[in-house]
């Protein structure tokens, strides 16, 4: 089986259009696939989405681009207890609407959830708990463990192949192509696509 990480940065465009390519590239994919989306917030991303983000809504600051990229990923990793599926469906609904310039609060992720058919109440009890956290920081030693430093990036493993994954960058019909069907022979000869030793990266 294969398993895909997919690390982005919220509201970047780039990563945004990533979260498409492979949505619709797995709709074709006959073949069960395991997807963790894992968004991750830093230092640069926040900037590098502030400056991004200023081009098209002159008025926004910094302060508020940095909450939204914070809450959002502390919010889905809340609802991820609920599932994947249930977390991925948040994470998108969210990204939807911050991009229609709406106001991150409480209401509208309270209103998002119950739009989804979420729980509520798991959402409230597992939100800013110390296992959300812990899980949060779990993935962020993910990404350092298997030397992430541009977002949106892919690294799929083959569980059955289990000395090495893949890592790209390219999300391009012919890159997911390529780096599905390397995974599944571990074999490669395209220079975009990087060998992590799965086992070193993943302790």
């Amino acid at each position: 089986m294969l398993e895909v990480y997919h690390f982005v940065t919220p509201l970047s465009a780039e990563s945004i259009a990533s979260e498409e390519m492979i949505m619709s590239y797995f709709e074709e994919m006959n073949q069960f696939v395991s997807y963790k989306l894992i968004p991750i917030v830093t230092m640069q991303s926040v900037r590098d989405t502030y400056h991004e983000l200023k081009r098209n809504y002159k008025n926004i600051d910094y302060a508020t681009v940095a909450n939204n990229l914070s809450q959002l990923v502390l919010d889905t990793k809340a609802v991820q207890s609920q599932g994947r599926k249930a977390a991925r469906a948040f994470y998108f609904k969210m990204q939807t609407q911050l991009l229609a310039n709406k106001t991150y609060s409480k209401n509208l992720v309270l209103s998002t959830i119950a739009e989804l058919n979420l729980d509520e109440n798991i959402f409230l009890e597992d939100y800013n708990t110390l296992s959300t956290l812990n899980a949060l920081r779990d993935d962020q030693n993910i990404a350092a463990n298997m030397g992430i430093v541009t977002y949106p990036t892919m690294v799929v493993y083959n569980s059955t192949e289990n000395r090495y994954a893949f890592q790209t960058t390219d999300f391009s019909s012919q890159g997911l192509a390529h780096v599905f069907n390397s995974s599944m022979s571990q074999k490669t000869a395209n220079a975009s696509l990087h060998l992590v030793n799965y086992e070193e990266s993943t302790n």
